[in-house]
């Protein structure tokens, strides 16, 4: 069994040694771990996915749910916003991928479970990840079972899946022009692909271990991923070619993220890390120790004030960065 589906059913236990985090607000409605949060772009708001078996939507001005999604039958591990805010997708260890629609009014009751409006069946093992198409069409989905699998979102039919790789992918990113795929996985791998013919376009140098999260800069033009190996690797996207690394990082990393212009990147570890760096010369700009003990995901708010952070205790945190960190 691989780190990371050891790690989904294990806490650990830790002594506070880094500083208090910064203001931060505790959001309760989840009944078991959250393990996986995403903000959409055109609203304050933000969706969590939790050990529950329910997803829900959070209303960051007033901290509390504004809907809650029901469909699943085991942990969902991943989400993932569609462009427009109108749709989102989610991933289960019942391997399964499920569509949603995000209401546009709050329902009677924001805790009543609304159902999903899709259904995509095909990978054999947990869904790790998922991520849409900058123009929404396409939903690509990795799995334990070794695979990625393309989607068409209006048709909810598979395109393609893509060639087994050497272990379970933990994480896809699509491309800023929507052409690529950069996955990241247990064989300790980060592949690129061309979206078009599924084809392998090429491997960057292999991390010292499994790669939990794999992302894009803004502009396309870097690719990072961070792991098991403690480390948040950096390379050239055009040519492959390695661009350092961003330093610091205290625990395994499960969470890699661009703020909305690409100037800062930040990490998230399974020992309750943040870290921020300014990404034009890797210079560590911002760590604490998060709330929660045990973290399994956070998400940049798309103006850069706040991360919301998942976390083991059953709680979604909502953090107020420092202006250094924005």
């Amino acid at each position: 069994m691989s780190g990371i589906e050891v790690y989904i059913r294990q806490t650990i236990a830790k002594t506070n040694t880094m500083p208090d985090p910064p203001a931060h607000k505790k959001l309760t409605g989840h009944t078991a771990p959250v393990y996986v949060v995403e903000f959409l772009t055109t609203k304050p708001y933000f969706v969590s996915g939790s050990f529950d078996q329910t997803l829900k939507l959070w209303d960051t001005a007033t901290l509390e749910p504004f809907a809650t999604f029901g469909g699943h039958t085991d942990l969902v591990l991943a989400v993932a916003i569609a462009p427009g805010d109108k749709l989102f997708a989610s991933g289960s260890q019942d391997k399964t991928v499920k569509l949603w629609e995000l209401p546009a009014e709050p329902p009677p009751d924001p805790n009543a479970p609304l159902k999903p409006t899709g259904e995509l069946k095909g990978h054999a093992a947990q869904v790790y990840a998922v991520a849409f198409s900058p123009d929404g069409k396409l939903l690509v989905s990795a799995s334990a079972d070794k695979t990625v699998r393309l989607w068409d979102v209006a048709a909810q039919t598979e395109i393609r899946a893509l060639p087994e790789q050497g272990g379970p992918v933990y994480s896809v990113a699509f491309s800023p022009d929507g052409k690529s795929l950069l996955t990241g996985g247990g064989d300790k791998t980060v592949r690129l692909y061309d979206v078009a013919d599924g084809k392998e376009l090429r491997q960057f140098e292999a991390p010292q271990d499994a790669v939990y999260s794999v992302a894009f800069s803004p502009d396309g033009k870097t690719a990072v991923a961070g792991g098991l190996d403690k480390t948040v690797s950096r390379w050239n996207v055009d040519d492959g070619a390695t661009a350092g690394a961003f330093d610091g990082a205290r625990g395994d990393v499960y969470r890699v993220q661009f703020n909305h212009d690409g100037g800062k990147l930040m990490a998230v570890t399974y020992a309750a890390d943040l870290a921020i760096w300014n990404t034009a010369d890797a210079k560590l700009l911002f760590q604490t120790e998060l709330p929660g003990r045990t973290t399994y995901s956070g998400a940049w708010s798309p103006e850069g004030r706040q991360i919301a952070i998942a976390a083991e205790d059953g709680n979604v945190y909502l953090l107020n960065l420092p202006d250094s960190a924005q």
